[in-house]
């Protein structure tokens, strides 16, 4: 029987336009192939079952299907997701924080920490979620604590044994040593810190031009003291003659120099902080001071204060102190038209009315020590 040619033209129509699928169905990011798909063509309808990659999973089987020469999902709600690992567990004296990824799942990584006083044990701070769940153990913080360390050259002044994280430890060093950083070592998680410790300190024999010491030592220890002697026209630089090795050198200093100068004795003034400078005198020669002079009297500068220095002579300004005058009157004379001020030894002309006179006909006064000498008063004749 002969089909309608309508009847013929739709099923050509139908076999002509359904396409297989060329190749293997293509991969996600997330899931991956079940079995062995060779490159080769598959026809329509044919299927193709997926599995989540390691770290992911889902409800059910993922489906692709050939429809018209492509591969189409038959459910595509149904996706690969993270797997969660679920809590990566508390430690006690710590606490962790999400490093990588927002939720505790495939890919995540949470950093632990330790509280104040504690310091973890072992290497790993952290944990990671895999596949197969979280890395890692978790995390043990233990409690830092030093014993009392043994200090080589010196001793403890602290009466405990055992130390909690960030306490003192306080010695000191035996004569002789110093403290190589300080006198007091803190508890730390990797021990004491700075590690206590006493070196010896030494002091090379001094150089003393114009003078000679003893006992004469190829080194000296802290704490060793010297005597020494100038020569004759030479005196020690400092009071007395001894200096003591320190960590900081010899002190004093030993040094002979010319005639040094003694405590300054000044007329009409007085040094600053004089009580502070005088167990130190004498002082050797270009050593100065600062001093200021009583109400009356000025430095030869005029100024407020001034410097009174230690010189080959001995101090200089050898009068510190001046009297300072005013001339701003004469009785029966004629008074200057202004106020004038005038230095211990100057003087001024005077001026008397006729008639009068200074005592002993003379016309100029002059500064003195006392003040004005004669004074400004005119006498009759």
């Amino acid at each position: 029987m002969r089909l309608p040619a309508k009847i013929i033209w739709f099923i050509l129509w139908t076999v002509c336009t359904a396409e297989d699928c060329h190749g293997p169905p293509p991969r996600g990011g997330t899931e991956i192939l079940s079995g062995s798909w060779p490159d080769q063509t598959y026809p329509e309808g044919f299927q193709a079952t997926y599995k989540c990659r390691p770290g992911y999973r889902t409800l059910g089987v993922i489906i692709k299907t050939c429809r018209n020469g492509e591969w189409v999902a038959v459910n595509p709600a149904r996706i690969c997701r993270k797997r969660p690992c679920g809590h990566p567990g508390d430690t006690p004296f710590g606490s962790f924080h999400l490093a990588v990824g927002n939720e505790f799942e495939y890919g995540a990584k949470v950093v632990y920490t330790c509280d104040e006083g504690y310091q973890m044990l072992g290497e790993n701070n952290f944990r990671q979620c895999e596949p197969d769940g979280w890395t890692n153990d978790i995390p043990i913080c233990e409690e830092i604590f030093c014993t009392s360390p043994e200090v080589r050259n010196g001793y403890s002044i602290s009466q405990k044994k055992i130390f909690k994280a960030n306490e003192r430890f306080q010695y000191k060093c035996n004569q002789g040593f110093e403290y190589s950083e300080r006198g007091d070592a803190t508890c730390t998680g990797s021990g004491w810190s700075p590690s206590p410790s006493c070196e010896e300190k030494t002091c090379n024999p001094p150089y003393i031009p114009n003078g000679v010491y003893s006992p004469q030592r190829i080194k000296h220890r802290t704490e060793d003291t010297i005597t020494y002697e100038c020569k004759n026209g030479f005196y020690p630089a400092t009071r007395g003659n001894t200096a003591k090795c320190t960590n900081s050198g010899w002190i004093p200093a030993p040094r002979c120099s010319l005639k040094p100068c003694d405590f300054p004795e000044i007329k009409h003034g007085r040094l600053y902080y004089e009580e502070r400078y005088r167990p130190y005198f004498p002082v050797p020669i270009g050593k100065q001071y600062a001093y200021h002079c009583e109400n009356g009297f000025v430095p030869p500068s005029q100024s407020y204060w001034d410097n009174i220095r230690c010189t080959r002579e001995g101090w200089e300004p050898k009068v510190p102190c001046l009297r300072e005058c005013i001339f701003n009157y004469v009785e029966n004379g004629y008074s200057p038209y202004y106020e004038r001020k005038y230095k211990q030894n100057q003087s001024v002309k005077v001026d008397c009315y006729p008639g009068f006179s200074l005592p002993h006909e003379q016309n100029t006064i002059t500064c003195t020590e006392n003040g004005w000498s004669p004074l400004p008063k005119c006498i009759h004749i």
